[in-house]
């Protein structure tokens, strides 16, 4: 009945009895409450979707599993609905912002949960990856869909979203062409798995992904790398390209993402490229340091063994090599404080470049009637002109900032890193070691993950800075009129005559 009358589905859903005294109660409220938000948002019946959501929040009161949590996210979302592509995109991302956040931290934590059912993980994954990528957070997005095809290879939703995001990143320009054939080999999958496809999004769904993929011809064969270096950092997602992509050994650089022409705003030109450049610069070296600290640090002999260390008896491990791994971590997140401070910049929002911390820099301080949190107006201004993906890093900082946010546990970390101490254990128990406030104790392999994590959150965002960036430019440059003359921005190594290419 919800695929053939949704709006008969809704009716019917309205009548289940629960006045019951016994378990069955639990049962029929789930079933009404997922019948009442699915024929809602079928039916574009709001109030029905409220009042699944409404159910959903009683059984998670009383029954906090993954299933329930997976569908209260749900509902959540269909609340919400698609955001509109036209003017009134950033006003809907506004108004829907706290419903979105609840349902981004209902899906990580079903996504995150190790002993949930695969098939919830997954489309958890993708589902928290398009709530990303309807926020310009084109790279998390990818994480999340690569990550839900990890845990289900055949995930053709997860596959087709992944391969339409690229070939809309291919399209702006300023892509490798193994953009385009990673959307190819992504959107083949897609078509080989329509059973799965329907099993997640419908048949509708199956058919739109079968069409989209027969559009696309077949991607060339690839041979393997041969440096693992470089099979690890495709592996691990953490090139710094102006998109999540394979890597092309030819290229010469895995690094390659830059900005784009910026329009000179000084009255007088000096003849040298704007500070924005110099900060860009700088945001990919920490980057690429901390990104090969963490390589490094998977090889204790790789690090001089000059230091001589008393052992605590708990299996911790300490030298450089531990050392460099909480460096990675914490050079990783210090990035983001480094983009506020070049978007602040950059975008002339004009506050001092010392008060400027990115989980503060985009919101005004609460509304002292409603606790809303405005934009600032030189914020505002930038998005609706045109530079939407800097609202991603609105999002991002919110989740990174925010006590319940999903990335709030990296922020904690990072200031135990900072401030304290972070000890590391290849073995045992962590909880076992002699407790003290000063330290955090945890286990290598786990921190080892978060240390990636953290890699790639930087990573996403220095992708959102430049392409704010690059659209904030375009808007410029068709408002402004009479002659632009150019200066050539030379490769950094080319000027310091270590590469013959310019």
């Amino acid at each position: 009945m919800l695929n053939n009358n949704p709006a008969e589905a809704v009716k019917q859903a309205r009548e289940i009895n629960l006045n019951l005294d016994t378990d069955e109660r639990f049962n029929l409220m789930s079933l009404r409450a997922a019948i009442l938000v699915d024929g809602g948002a079928l039916t574009q019946q709001q109030d029905a979707i409220e009042e699944g959501i409404t159910l959903l929040r009683e059984l998670h009161s009383l029954f906090p599993t993954a299933h329930i949590t997976y569908n209260l996210a749900n509902g959540l979302t269909a609340a919400t609905g698609s955001p509109p592509r036209d003017a009134n995109w950033l006003n809907h991302q506004e108004f829907t912002r706290d419903q979105r956040a609840e349902a981004r931290q209902c899906f990580w934590k079903v996504a995150q949960d190790v002993d949930a059912d695969p098939t919830l993980r997954t489309q958890a994954w993708t589902n928290l990856a398009n709530q990303f990528s309807s926020s310009y957070r084109l790279g998390e997005a990818h994480d999340g869909w690569l990550a839900a095809l990890e845990i289900d290879p055949e995930n053709g939703v997860a596959a087709s979203s992944a391969a339409r995001s690229l070939l809309w990143l291919y399209e702006q320009g300023g892509c490798s062409e193994l953009t385009r054939i990673e959307a190819i080999m992504l959107a083949k999958i897609a078509d080989r798995h329509r059973d799965r496809v329907i099993q997640y999004a419908g048949a509708q769904a199956a058919k739109q992904i079968a069409a989209f993929a027969g559009e696309l011809g077949d991607p060339p064969r690839r041979s393997p790398h041969q440096d693992p270096f470089i099979s690890w950092v495709e592996r691990e997602r953490l090139t710094l390209a102006p998109v999540v992509e394979l890597i092309d050994p030819t290229m010469g650089k895995l690094d390659w993402l830059m900005l784009p022409g910026i329009l000179e705003r000084e009255s007088v030109a000096v003849g040298m490229p704007p500070p924005a450049f110099a900060m860009f610069n700088m945001l990919k070296s920490d980057f690429i340091l901390a990104r090969d600290l963490l390589w490094r640090a998977g090889d204790e002999n790789a690090w001089p063994a000059t230091g001589r260390f008393g052992d605590t008896l708990d299996y911790a491990t300490y030298g450089p090599d531990a050392s460099a791994l909480i460096l990675a971590h914490r050079t990783a997140l210090d990035l983001l404080d480094k983009i506020a401070v070049t978007a602040n910049h950059y975008f002339e929002f004009g506050l001092p470049p010392d008060k400027v911390y990115f989980g503060k820099l985009w919101r005004r301080s609460p509304d002292k009637a409603t606790g809303v949190r405005p934009l600032i107006e030189k914020v505002e201004q930038a998005i609706r002109g045109g530079a939407s993906a800097l609202y991603g890093l609105v999002e991002l900082a919110e989740d990174y900032d925010s006590s319940a946010g999903i990335l709030r546990s990296q922020k904690d970390l990072r200031n135990a890193g900072t401030h304290r101490f972070v000890v590391l254990h290849d073995i045992g128990d962590p909880e076992n070691s002699r407790q003290a406030p000063e330290i955090e104790h945890h286990r290598r392999e786990p921190f080892t993950q978060e240390v990636l994590r953290a890699l790639r959150v930087a990573r996403s965002a220095i992708q959102m800075l430049a392409l704010s960036i690059s659209q904030h430019e375009q808007g410029l440059a068709q408002r402004t009129d009479g002659l632009v003359w150019s200066l050539i921005v030379p490769d950094h190594d080319w000027i310091r005559g270590r590469d013959d290419e310019t």
